[in-house]
């Protein structure tokens, strides 16, 4: 037989054919090598698998509502080891895209102290569970 794990998170950041990771500054650019993320920058991460929402009324296959808005629970968001400080993000909202169904959007800041490179991985992390940070399609981000 075939055993099927359910969990209530399984979170992940979706990334493209290149595994470019969905990261987009507020005008709409991907950070990429030729456009980091910087210091005290709002960033857009784009994510599934986090999870059920409060707020706003969900209904499967329906896009998300707008007013009031679907939230998820806590979540943080690291660029690089999880087990330096400096690698947490300023996580300012977390929940469903609107009219979308089953995209999740993370708006964060870069803080002030925070880790530099050109790519550091990206790890999502809601209720104790982290995104995949071994694998084929892990994806990184390069800041300043």
């Amino acid at each position: 037989g075939t055993n099927l794990t359910v969990s209530k998170y399984a979170p992940a950041v979706f990334v493209d054919q290149n595994g470019v990771p969905a990261i987009y500054h507020a005008d709409g650019r991907a950070v990429t090598k030729d456009a980091r993320a910087k210091r005290d920058e709002q960033l857009y991460i784009y994510a599934t698998g986090l999870g059920v929402t409060k707020g706003g009324k969900v209904t499967a296959g329906v896009g998300a509502p707008s007013d009031p808005l679907a939230v998820t629970d806590r979540v943080q968001v690291f660029f690089g080891n999880p087990g330096y400080k400096e690698a947490e993000m300023i996580v300012n909202w977390s929940g469903l895209v609107p009219g979308t169904v089953g995209l999740y959007q993370i708006t964060i800041t870069v803080p002030g102290a925070h880790i530099k490179g050109d790519a550091l991985p990206v790890q999502i992390r809601i209720g104790g569970v982290n995104s995949p940070s071994t694998g084929p399609a892990i994806p990184t981000v390069a800041v300043e």
